[in-house]
């Protein structure tokens, strides 16, 4: 019987240029993202879009899948045939998980926020949790962050699901409970320096580590 594993995939995009000003690098991109990666208004949105696709790109092709073949579904998630994947990116960094159920990953650069934040975007015992921590609050927060953003890709909801309908509970594993229901997903953090990483998924078998690749 084949073991099911989500796998997560990081690279580092300080070097790339920007796509609008060398448009060679979009020359292997299919056609649909090369819209995308143009349409954001920032030399960085370009970078993230196009190191995501390039990523994307070489994962699919490994998994001898065509990205051409990739459609977009419900609520504009991009998905292909044979793989279900995730993408996020965050400065400096993109990552893309991968299973054969449905999944979700996120990462975020740690950074100050503003004073309170939690509360909008947490339910109240998630920021009671929070609370208990002083030195190690700012971690924390993007630690809860990125699971919740993770879970809300995972179902292809984004953020058209009220914040307040699901919470993360940290017992002696975490739990995600939704309208008060507890939830058949599960969690795996990655770290790397400054940054958080989460992926949530239908399936409980991870790799232990994230997987390091050269866009070029």
């Amino acid at each position: 019987m084949k073991t099911i594993m989500v796998k997560t995939y990081i690279s580092n995009i300080k070097n790339l240029l920007d796509p609008e000003e060398n448009p060679i690098l979009l020359k292997d991109i299919w056609n649909s993202r090369k819209e995308k990666i143009l349409s954001h208004k920032t030399p960085s949105g370009r970078k993230q879009s196009l190191g995501s696709a390039l990523l994307l790109q070489k994962i699919l092709l490994q998994n001898k899948l065509e990205p051409n073949d990739i459609k977009i579904g419900k609520n504009g998630k991009p998905e292909i045939e044979g793989l279900c994947f995730n993408l996020s990116h965050s400065d400096e960094y993109v990552i893309c998980s991968t299973s054969e159920k449905p999944l979700g990953c996120d990462i975020e650069k740690i950074r100050q926020v503003k004073k309170g934040f939690e509360t909008r975007f947490f339910t109240e015992r998630e920021v009671l949790y929070l609370n208990q921590f002083r030195e190690d609050k700012l971690n924390q927060f993007f630690r809860l962050w990125t699971m919740k953003e993770s879970y809300m890709k995972m179902t292809g909801e984004g953020m058209t699901l009220a914040l307040n309908r699901f919470e993360f509970i940290f017992d002696n594993e975490i739990k995600v409970y939704r309208d008060g229901i507890l939830c058949n997903c599960f969690i795996k953090e990655y770290e790397i320096p400054n940054y958080k990483i989460s992926v949530c998924s239908e399936d409980s078998i991870f790799a232990d580590e994230i997987e390091i690749v050269n866009l070029f």
